[in-house]
């Protein structure tokens, strides 16, 4: 199959799909990586929601921005090899009933199964990307 990078219009539809599931829990969205296989569905792309990091992100349904490319909204950001969320460069002020601190760049579901932690579906800060910065990841649709 053939692929080619989505616009942003179609780019922009993968962050509104993410965007409207904020505030579910962590294992109700599958982890962060069934955020992103959600997200991307809206595009014709389909992942396993349970699959790992760099299954995704070896996908052809994904593209590795070169160093020179600038990423847009509705991009995947992939950190800490474990770990993987939507880019926006501007987030809203509020999403729903959710506050969002417009220095959060990034949509992912955080928390871990069965801990205390469970942050759910939320943007997150930069400094999540530390020591290494993220790498980005543009979708990619069937042609």
């Amino acid at each position: 199959m053939d692929y080619r990078d989505a616009t942003e219009a179609e780019s922009r539809r993968v962050l509104e799909a993410a965007q409207k599931q904020i505030g579910k829990g962590y294992m109700e969205i599958q982890q962060c990586t069934g955020l992103v296989c959600l997200a991307v569905r809206t595009v014709n792309i389909y992942f396993p929601t349970n699959g790992p990091v760099s299954y995704i992100a070896a996908n052809p349904g994904l593209r590795l921005l070169a160093a020179n490319e600038a990423p847009r909204a509705g991009d995947i950001m992939v950190w800490r090899g474990n770990h993987m969320g939507i880019y926006d460069p501007n987030p809203p002020a509020q999403v729903g009933q959710t506050r969002v601190d417009r220095t959060y760049t990034v949509l992912s579901a955080r928390g871990t199964p069965g801990g205390a932690h469970n942050a759910g579906v939320s943007y997150g800060l930069p400094a999540w990307f530390n020591p290494k910065p993220p790498a980005f990841m543009r979708v990619r649709v069937p042609a």
